[in-house]
């Protein structure tokens, strides 16, 4: 993660000339043809009209190809974009390029959204002269289960150190960009890692850099779907260790500013350790693996000193990060784990 947020390809970054009021939404699509139909539909759908929906192609195999021309066939405010695949972020980055409105929001192709969502979003950014507005989400989980993040009374409004400090906590909100509304001018020279997983997080604090204020609200106007061969729930591969490349590079620029997040930054590092561990608690139990729960053990090891005294820590995860370094069978503190998430 470069928090100087430069990309090699600059010819992507120079300064364009942007629609005022126009909201583009970029949706990156591959493999989703039984859920696409829900999402443009929702967007399609929006009570604020003056938006382009960017639909990015990312060479999808599926019949998708064909239900991005439908789709910008009926609105012509829907621009399609074919391109090989190349990931997520990849497909973000081509949709930045070729987005037009003052304002960026991100839709993933499976996920939909309420027809008030970009209104409120956009309506709580001008009320308060905000740079990132934030909204509630509500993750769906393909089993019919389903679970809401935020309560309708939360409303905040934030400075720059109060959000990012709330970014790493990730109590009012979470690091997903889809639940959010950026000034386009905030993406001028930031863009998504290629080739990485939690890309989301990658971009997190820089995008908080450079915002001076961010606007929460709870309402839950984003539905986040959860499908069992999905990337959140596709179990443990190397690739994931970037999360924990980027919770180092944040501690590191904390570090470099007089330890300015401190404490939120190693709360949230900790985190992400015993979150890891658990993947690999259910992980098949090969050399490999067995090698990178070692490591994390040991890293795990070197931050004991910062759980105990850490603010930023609850309770139960100070108590499951100890006796994750005590050993504690690991069958259990999966077992209570699992209990404990409910979904």
């Amino acid at each position: 993660m470069n928090l100087n947020a430069s990309n090699k390809n600059t010819s992507t970054q120079t300064k364009k000339h942007v629609i005022l009021d126009k909201v583009s939404i970029i949706v990156p699509i591959y493999k989703v043809e039984k859920e696409l139909d829900r999402c443009v539909r929702s967007l399609l759908g929006q009570t604020y009209k003056n938006i382009e929906i960017i639909l990015i192609n990312d060479g999808s195999p599926d019949s998708c190809p064909q239900l991005c021309e439908k789709y910008a066939w009926e609105d012509s405010r829907i621009k399609v974009v074919h391109k090989e695949n190349g990931g997520l972020s990849s497909a973000r980055n081509r949709g930045l390029e070729v987005a037009e409105g003052q304002y960026i929001s991100f839709v993933d192709g499976d996920d939909w959204v309420e027809s008030d969502f970009i209104e409120t979003l956009i309506n709580n950014l001008k009320r308060e002269k905000a740079d990132i507005s934030i909204i509630g989400y509500t993750m769906i989980w393909d089993n019919g289960k389903s679970r809401r993040f935020s309560s309708d009374d939360q409303y905040y409004v934030l400075n720059k150190d109060e959000a990012i400090r709330e970014l790493l906590m990730q109590r009012k909100f979470q690091c997903m960009v889809c639940q959010k509304l950026y000034c386009s001018f905030i993406f001028d020279s930031i863009r998504f890692p290629e080739g990485q997983l939690y890309e989301d997080v990658a971009v997190g604090l820089p995008t908080f850099l450079r915002s001076n204020k961010v606007v929460v609200s709870g309402e839950s106007k984003y539905f986040y779907y959860q499908r069992k061969e999905g990337i959140v729930n596709s179990g443990f591969n190397d690739k994931k260790l970037f999360f924990l490349e980027c919770c180092r590079d944040i501690i590191d620029y904390s570090d470099r500013n007089n330890h300015l997040y401190d404490q939120e930054a190693h709360a949230f590092y900790l985190r992400t350790l015993m979150v890891f561990q658990l993947y690999l608690y259910k992980a098949e139990k090969t050399e490999h693996n067995k090698k990178i729960l070692k490591g994390l053990q040991k890293e795990l090891y070197l931050q004991k000193y910062y759980i105990w005294g850490n603010k930023g820590l609850e309770l139960r995860k100070k108590v499951v990060l100890t006796l994750m370094i005590l050993h504690f069978p690991y069958w259990l503190l999966l077992k209570m784990w699992e209990k404990r998430a409910g979904a």
